[in-house]
């Protein structure tokens, strides 16, 4: 039995004795409740050619991407999809793999089949299937937080589309985006503009999907029992009409409701149960939602093992959507499809340019002869009037730039400059009680001994001896007399600045943090400066995750951005780096970079606790 069937078995125990106390409060799925029926299978089974196959798979991939089995959907389309030419049918199947792609949560794999879809449904002439495509590449933009990217491609559908259900597909998304941007107001206007009209149509899926995100409006506006209400009732009917994803996101939102309440018995047997079922069905996107939930529900009881256990199965799930993820290709693709969008651009732009020559040769051929010299010489000024503006406007650009680099250094300068003039002082004043004081003490206990002194000669050694420790073990007086996690929050807190980055900062136990021997606060200390250094100089992120934990003899610090990231194959190291690999040398400390192009940076140390305190 692996370690995830080890964990899942664990889960359902918790959840099966929570639940024994409060019974009937929550229902949940013992087994996978879907069961294709017999008819569609045997539609299939018995279709002949590929046409014959491709209508019969029809219905079959319906009815699972209605109940949100998605891996049923992969299996059939990636079977169909091999036999068939460049048609209609191959470009229902990319979207429908797209579609499927998405909802796991696997979103490059999504991101692929889409833009393969906009490149086959082009060249068939198909603008609603290139739409409905588009729609998809938008709804990717924003799983992958990518907002500005996916705003402007909704607008882009709204501008171009006559399609109602695509136009209030748009809406919901758009009310998506607002709520994580936590313009609440523009959220819920969109939420009930879609909501209406899903509900007059009869499409009960997008209907409760809208409804969702009105519950999460009310959640944020600490509307806490509006929002309970929305959450069971969305949770009760999707269970009833079997859509599995819906249920899943909501259950997860009831969960936290319930970790906001205090209500931890109940929270913990709803997320139990979620999480149980995500995994039945093979959802990695949720498993990733709950196991977060999970974790904060852990810290929040003080539960700190448990916390950290359920970190690390979040981690090793993250790892695991990131490795099925052919990025490269994708990435490739993606570029492929901005690149023809310009190229036509540049050509509607040429057309342009050429029908305006052609106007303004027809109006100045007679006139030609006479004013051809005077043409010549306004051309020439021009083009130099267009050279200078351009000029201009780069050193602008240029000296703008310098300015921000400067001034971020010299922020950076100052910041190390504090830290090194604090260290250099400690050694100066250690040095003196090493050298001079030590050193007169010394001579001191020589002409005592030689006097036949040996009370005071004793009593003068002792003094020696003090010193000398002293002089060894000098710290900062912060150290000493501050908590150490205190002391790194109030570091830390200084940078909240605006158009810094929000940096949030955890430890998991304090108290057992705390008692860390002084060298290593020292050590600790300096790394996580050269950290928020290196991710203030050159992430570019909006939001830093610091998390310090100390488990079963190991001291964890985990330093998360979501910046820009960086391939760690081709980027050299640079010094910060450097310095504290060697700084954890001391300590038998190991360092891991987790990086890639746009996904952010996560910075990952182990340190053996071998060190008396």
């Amino acid at each position: 039995m692996n370690k995830r069937a080890l964990f899942i078995t664990w889960m359902l125990m918790i959840t099966i004795s929570g639940l024994a106390q409060n019974p009937g409060t929550f229902v949940g799925y013992g087994t996978l409740p879907v069961k294709t029926p017999d008819s569609l299978l045997r539609r299939l089974k018995h279709a002949g050619d590929i046409k014959e196959k491709i209508l019969a798979a029809q219905p079959l991939l319906a009815f699972h991407a209605s109940h949100g089995t998605t891996d049923s959907v992969i299996f059939y389309a990636q079977q169909l999809i091999a036999q068939v030419s460049e048609s209609p049918d191959k470009a229902m199947l990319y979207n429908t793999l797209a579609k499927a792609y998405q909802e796991k949560g696997l979103f490059e794999e999504a991101l692929r089949f889409y833009l393969e879809g906009i490149k086959l449904t082009e060249t068939l002439g198909d603008s609603a299937a290139v739409n409905d495509n588009k729609l998809g590449m938008a709804n990717v933009y924003f799983a992958r937080n990518e907002y500005n990217k996916a705003i402007t491609a909704y607008n882009e559908l709204l501008a171009t589309t006559g399609d109602e259900q695509i136009k209030h597909i748009v809406y919901r998304q758009l009310s998506q985006i607002h709520l994580e941007q936590k313009e609440l107001t523009k959220a819920q206007a969109y939420a009930e503009k879609a909501l209406s009209f899903f509900r007059q149509s009869g499409q009960l899926k997008n209907e409760l999907q809208a409804k969702l995100t009105l519950g999460i409006i009310a959640e944020l506006n600490q509307h806490t029992d509006t929002a309970f209400s929305i959450y069971n009732e969305v949770i009760n009917t999707a269970q009833q009409s079997q859509f599995f994803d819906i249920y899943i996101n909501a259950g997860q939102r009831l969960g936290d409701l319930l970790i906001a309440k205090q209500d931890y018995e109940n929270a913990r047997g709803m997320l139990t149960m979620v999480y149980a079922n995500a995994m039945q069905w093979n959802d990695m996107k949720a498993q990733l939602k709950v196991l977060n939930s999970l974790r904060n529900l852990h810290a929040a009881i003080g539960d700190y093992k448990n916390a950290y256990a359920l970190m690390t199965q979040l981690m090793g799930i993250s790892r695991e959507v990131q490795d099925k993820q052919n990025k490269r290709e994708i990435n490739e693709l993606e570029i492929k499809y901005q690149t023809a969008q310009k190229e036509k651009e540049i050509l509607n732009k040429e057309n342009e340019l050429s029908q305006q020559k052609t106007i303004k040769y027809s109006l100045l051929i007679g006139f030609l002869a006479i004013l051809l010299p005077v043409i010549g010489l306004l051309y020439m000024y021009y083009q130099k009037l267009q050279a200078q503006s351009k000029l201009n406007a780069t050193m602008e650009e240029m000296n703008q730039q310098k300015i921000t680099t400067l001034l971020k250094d010299k922020e950076l300068e100052l910041l190390k400059a504090s830290v090194n003039g604090q260290e250099k002082e400690r050694k100066r004043i250690a040095g003196e009680l090493h050298d001079s004081i030590g050193g007169n003490l010394a001579a001191i206990k020589l002409q005592l001994s030689n006097l036949g002194i040996k009370e005071l000669t004793k009593q003068v050694d002792e003094t020696y001896h003090q010193v000398r420790d002293l002089s060894h073990d000098l710290v900062p007086q912060k150290f000493s007399n501050t908590g150490f996690t205190e002391l790194i929050a109030g570091y830390l807190r200084q940078f909240n600045l605006p158009g810094n980055a929000k940096i949030s900062f955890q430890a998991y136990p304090p108290e057992e943090i705390d008692l860390i021997e002084t060298t290593l606060k020292v050590e600790i200390y300096k790394i996580m400066q050269e950290l928020i250094t290196n991710a203030q100089k050159h992430s570019q992120a909006s939001k830093v995750e610091i998390q310090l934990t100390q488990f079963d003899g190991m001291l964890k610090l985990l330093f998360e951005d979501n910046g820009k990231g960086f391939s760690t194959e081709t980027t050299r190291h640079g010094i910060g780096l450097q310095n504290i690999r060697e700084r954890l040398k001391l300590f038998d400390g190991v360092l891991s970079i987790d990086s890639f192009p746009s996904k952010g940076t996560v910075i990952d140390i182990e340190i053996p606790l071998k060190y008396e305190a």
